[in-house]
């Protein structure tokens, strides 16, 4: 099923998936219950959302430590009681200068789960490591561990995740987060296999070292996710770019082994995988 993830980022799914940065954020408010809307309604496989908590120690979904940019009150999320944080209104999009305010405000991460269940699956970055044990906590009391993806940056020369990952239960999908070791990558991807993950978020310098891990890659049995937001991209693969030139861009990583994108382009994105037979719905 296309809301459960570990059949969504099986190998045995030909799909190319496509990750809504924050939500579909352009016309509505970044990690809002309506990005979230509009991420499924553009077509989306799995959408991307940030959680942290407040002063009350209740997990709230914004990405920056403080609500200056994407609300109306100022001040640090982790200072202030939930009551407070949900007195803020969103504005519109990403809160750059001259976005309007919304009727959206901050939504709890248990509103926006409860909302996603059995209509996406939610990539869950969580902010800061204090917050771990809380997020597992309430994913596993909401019976969400199979409609979840929990992430966190690996060090591939440890051989190990994170030590603060040690205590995520088995059932909730994780994805390591790794920087292609230059003329490495190969090998690498051999030693993370015993952890038993499924996809891999890879940063890379080289190209090549992508293009040479694609059969090691089929092997395994690993779907490769790759981000091209204009924030955070590899090389020049940004969205920027591939509004112009998405063969250039997705198109070029995609013969390499890339079989995700994070993008900030959605509905451009899903178009053209479907145009191009790479999206079956």
């Amino acid at each position: 099923m296309k809301t459960l993830t570990h059949p969504l980022i099986a190998p045995e799914n030909p799909d190319v998936l496509v990750i809504a940065h924050r939500g579909a954020w352009q016309t509505t408010p970044e990690n809002s219950l309506a990005a979230l809307d509009e991420a499924i309604h553009l077509g989306a496989d799995i959408i991307e959302i940030d959680a942290q908590t407040t002063a009350d120690a209740q997990l709230v979904v914004i990405h920056d430590a403080h609500l200056d940019r994407t609300c109306d009150y100022q001040g640090e999320v982790a200072t202030m009681p939930l009551s407070m944080v949900r007195r803020a209104r969103l504005k519109a999009a990403d809160g750059r200068e001259g976005m309007v305010l919304t009727s959206e405000r901050v939504p709890l991460l248990e509103e926006l789960l409860e909302e996603a269940r059995g209509r996406i699956v939610v990539n869950v970055d969580i902010k800061y490591p204090r917050d771990l044990e809380r997020v597992v906590s309430l994913i596993l009391s909401m019976n969400m561990a199979d409609g979840v993806l929990l992430k966190s940056k690996m060090d591939i020369t440890a051989q190990r995740f994170p030590l603060a990952l040690a205590g995520v239960p088995k059932p909730i999908p994780f994805m390591p987060i790794l920087h292609a070791r230059p003329g490495l990558f190969a090998a690498d991807l051999r030693n993370i296999k015993q952890f038993g993950a499924q996809m891999i978020e890879l940063n890379f310098t080289d190209l090549a070292d992508v293009t040479a891990a694609r059969d090691e890659l089929k092997r395994l049995g690993v779907r490769l996710w790759v981000n091209t937001l204009d924030v955070s991209h590899s090389l020049d693969f940004c969205d920027s770019r591939a509004t112009q030139d998405p063969e250039g861009v997705w198109g070029v990583l995609i013969e390499a082994g890339v079989r995700a994108f994070q993008t900030d382009n959605v509905g451009q994105l899903v178009r053209w995988l479907k145009d191009r037979g790479n999206k079956r719905s």
